[in-house]
């Protein structure tokens, strides 16, 4: 007998968490071993990029007979649909991609070309996949609007919503050491990418305030700059070295899973901020889920959903967006309350157990994958932004650069794209 589901994602065995894959990693993982719960057989496939990962998708399905396929957002998915099978397709929008483009590339005077490039996957995934999953409930309430409008929805699903919430659930981790005795070190820890997200101002003002207030304060870091986002861990950068605190401060920059595992191991706190905006509002913080797992109470600025449930389940301390000296003042609680923090710990404990249960989480991918159906195939309206490549995307890419430059540097970049296959979505001053 063949695999029942082939799950194309990204294993971690080729992807960099420093180029920002770390998100597709977790995702891949958590959908991995829900599918394996239920006792599926499963064939993980991690494509490669453009051509080769195509053909390698179409290979695993020739070779075997999968009943679906399930992939996870956005490049393994768009590989996937692009491979042109036929099976019904889950497909999880791990994210909302065009509020991720919008807080790194919508530069003034540029063209705005990655988000051309990333509405066009978009719009690939929406008007192809069977069932739909993201990690946020506000964010499936947007793809419902987005399949709404493509015309994807037909009288099949009036009672049946082809899109469902699959939050970041409680994995299996070793908890981090809860005996801390008074006079010793409060370890403060961010783990992850300094995203696009991001508000270094607000945590630096935030551990350095409390620092300020105890000498047991200390903060360390792990993974930090992502290409697309430079800016963001180095202006904290720049922020530290100048605190008279500095050598409390300790980034590390991206650093193994076992030297990860110490450090989350050790930690009393972790912590992340973020700015206000659409992708707050519609995203989630894998990590916020890795910390509490680990029974490590969390502090983090209110906007994303998991900020709701970090607060409703008392699993951390929630603070006001922007507000550094309320963040400080949440680090001094839990440095000085022992009991707290035991509350915080078995609060979590009881969350993992119930609303964070993986099985219970995934439940409508488990009952789906046991009887997987298809949407209405031709949608009736048409897509923002057309295929990569197609003519119409050509187009849209040359009007953009023509109106924020010139005709000619259009004419250019579009003559370059059509010699150059897949070059027409990076950026206009990588083809410069």
């Amino acid at each position: 007998m063949g695999n029942d589901v082939l799950l194309v994602g990204n294993t971690g065995h080729s992807g960099d968490p420093g180029k920002g894959d770390g998100a597709c990693i977790a995702r891949t993982s958590r959908f991995q071993q829900a599918l394996l719960n239920a006792d599926f057989s499963i064939d993980v496939c991690t494509p490669g990029s453009e051509r080769s990962g195509i053909s390698h998708i179409r290979q695993r399905i020739s070779e075997n007979n999968f009943r679906c396929i399930v992939s996870i957002s956005p490049h393994p998915a768009e590989s996937a649909v692009l491979s042109g099978t036929s099976l019904p397709h889950w497909i999880d929008m791990n994210g909302m991609h065009p509020a991720e483009i919008n807080l790194t590339s919508d530069k003034p005077g540029l063209p705005r070309l990655e988000m051309l490039r990333i509405l066009a996957l978009e719009n690939l995934l929406l008007r192809r996949g069977d069932r739909f999953s993201a990690p946020s409930s506000r964010q499936t309430h947007a793809i419902l609007g987005e399949l709404f409008l493509l015309g994807r929805l037909d009288y099949r699903s009036r009672y049946n919503v082809p899109v469902h919430p699959i939050p970041h659930c409680a994995m299996p981790a070793t908890l981090s050491e809860t005996d801390r005795t008074p006079g010793s070190p409060f370890n403060i820890i961010s783990t992850g990418a300094f995203n696009s997200w991001f508000d270094p101002e607000t945590l630096f003002k935030g551990i350095e305030y409390a620092m300020m207030k105890s000498s047991e304060i200390f903060f360390t870091a792990t993974g930090g700059l992502l290409p697309y986002a430079a800016e963001k861990y180095e202006s904290f950068l720049k922020l530290v070295s100048a605190s008279r605190f500095r050598d409390r401060f300790s980034l590390m920059g991206w650093v193994t899973e076992e030297e990860l595992q110490k450090i989350q191991h050790s930690a009393s706190a972790a912590v992340y901020t973020d700015v206000s905006g659409g992708e707050t509002i519609l995203g989630a913080r894998t990590r916020a889920v890795d910390w509490i797992n680990r029974g490590i109470p969390v502090v983090c600025t209110s906007g994303a959903e998991i900020s709701e449930d970090i607060h409703r389940y008392g699993m951390g301390i929630v603070i006001p967006q922007n507000d550094w000296q309320a963040l400080g003042e949440a680090f001094l609680l839990l440095a000085s309350d022992n009991d707290f923090c035991a509350g915080i710990r078995k609060a979590q404990a009881a969350w993992r157990e119930r609303a964070g249960d993986i099985n219970t989480v995934f439940k409508p991918l488990i009952e789906w994958c046991a009887e997987p159906t298809a949407l209405e195939t031709v949608p009736l309206g048409k897509p923002t932004v057309s295929t990569v490549s197609s003519f119409s995307y050509r187009t849209a890419v040359f009007r953009e650069i023509a109106r924020k430059t010139n005709f000619f540097l259009a004419s250019s970049f579009v003559l370059k794209s059509m010699l150059i296959r897949g070059r027409s979505g990076k950026s206009l001053k990588a083809d410069q």
